[in-house]
């Protein structure tokens, strides 16, 4: 039985379940939307739109547009499929009468490895670590009744929330000068800080790493602890319950996915809503931002996020072969691949090996940066699908999982 865990093989293309493709691929592209700022502009402009380029006219109506209904909604997205993703393996192994955990393990590690080699061989907000990291930590609820998953991962949401909201609590008691520092770390960089992030992002490829190191390895250890770990736990936690209950599989009543698409979009979109207003009635105020009015997108983004869940299901159970849900099913397909390929197409858009844009592109020319990005996403995935059943990188991911060479091409 030791050795029985490598015998489960891969899913093959014909066996997936074509909603749950298609539902990660819109995520990925939906994911394009936010990671071109964070390779566009400096770093703390993501967090605070006003400390870079003019917030105004169709720039203001851009970030407004892609804060409300995008940002964090899409990634919540992935990474409920990806705590989905525990669950359908290990059932497939159930079946099969063989066990799960050494290939779940492997499968962690080596997302871990690659995650880490983009982090600081290409761009500092990398997912790919932080879910091998708490799906590594998630793993254990893969059995756990779905009302048990749902209710352990509120649990962590809020612990998540809370330890954000307890710090904007204790910044009155914070040592002298330690305020102004975090402000300029994270939330309004001076001038120098961002011309001296523009050049050496701009500049040859081996100072970027340089640079990139620092940034990358904050977010995968403080940001990680205090922030993503929590959130993406219990994201994973609700992605499983999901999966469970048959949502991500298009074959619960439509009721059901109205119902989703009701609370989900009624509730979230409100609360993303109405803390874009106080960030600018606020002026965009450090503390208050960032611990306080973030947490009404930390919240609205999951409820979104089902929503928009229940609208892609919906839109499934009507056809999953109609063209764009083929586009999209290929996508999904090469998750993994995509995800990179955007990053390298992004870096040689904006950084000092390629074109050098960093800090030149406004958001109203992202927005059409996206646009290309996608359909550049969209057409390889197709011609790639259409010679090979999977993508480079899901290849060499299911090799090394599986510690067996994996057919490549189609029979």
């Amino acid at each position: 039985m030791a050795n029985a865990t490598y015998i489960l093989t891969p899913t093959e293309p014909k066996a997936r379940h074509a909603s749950i493709d298609i539902l990660r691929g819109l995520a990925v592209l939906g994911m394009v939307f936010m990671t071109i700022q964070s390779f566009a502009m400096p770093m703390a402009a993501y967090l605070n739109p006003s400390v870079y380029e003019s917030l105004s006219g169709n720039d203001l109506y851009v970030w407004i547009f892609s804060h409300v209904f995008v940002d964090k909604k899409f990634e919540a997205i992935f990474v409920m499929l990806f705590g989905a993703s525990m669950v359908m393996i290990s059932q497939k192994a159930r079946r099969e009468h063989l066990r799960s955990s050494d290939l779940q393990n492997r499968r962690f590690v080596y997302l871990g490895i690659i995650g880490i080699l983009h982090a600081y061989l290409l761009w500092y907000g990398d997912v790919l670590l932080a879910l091998a990291i708490t799906g590594l930590l998630m793993f254990v609820f893969r059995r756990k009744k779905s009302s048990t998953q749902i209710r352990a991962g509120i649990i962590f949401l809020i612990i998540g929330s809370a330890i954000s909201l307890i710090i904007g609590y204790t910044v009155p008691v914070w040592e002298p000068g330690e305020y102004e520092t975090n402000r300029t770390e994270i939330w309004q960089p001076t001038s120098a800080d961002i011309a001296e992030e523009i050049d050496f992002y701009t500049g040859p490829y081996e100072r970027q790493i340089l640079y990139r190191a620092p940034q990358a390895f904050n977010r995968q250890t403080s940001q990680f602890v205090f922030q993503s770990f929590w959130k993406y736990a219990g994201m994973m936690l609700i992605g499983m319950a999901l999966y469970r209950r048959k949502a991500f599989k298009a074959k619960q009543s439509s009721r059901f996915y109205l119902k989703m698409i009701g609370y989900g979009i009624g509730l979230g979109l409100p609360l993303v809503a109405v803390g874009t207003m106080l960030h600018f009635n606020y002026e965009w105020d450090f503390r208050m931002s960032y611990f306080f009015f973030s947490q009404l997108n930390y919240w609205g983004s999951i409820l979104m996020a089902i929503g928009y869940i229940g609208v892609v299901m919906l839109f499934c159970k009507s056809s999953t072969r109609s063209f764009l849900a083929r586009r999209l099913s290929d996508v999904g397909r090469m998750a993994l691949s995509n995800y990179l390929l955007i990053s390298l197409v992004c870096s040689f858009i904006f950084y000092g090996q390629g074109l050098a844009l960093f800090g030149d592109v406004d958001r109203s020319l992202q927005a059409v940066f996206v646009l290309g990005i996608c359909v550049l996403v969209i057409a390889l995935s197709a011609v790639w699908l259409a010679y090979f059943k999977f993508g480079p990188f899901e290849w060499l991911w299911r090799t090394l999982t599986y510690g067996k060479l994996q057919k490549m091409g189609k029979d």
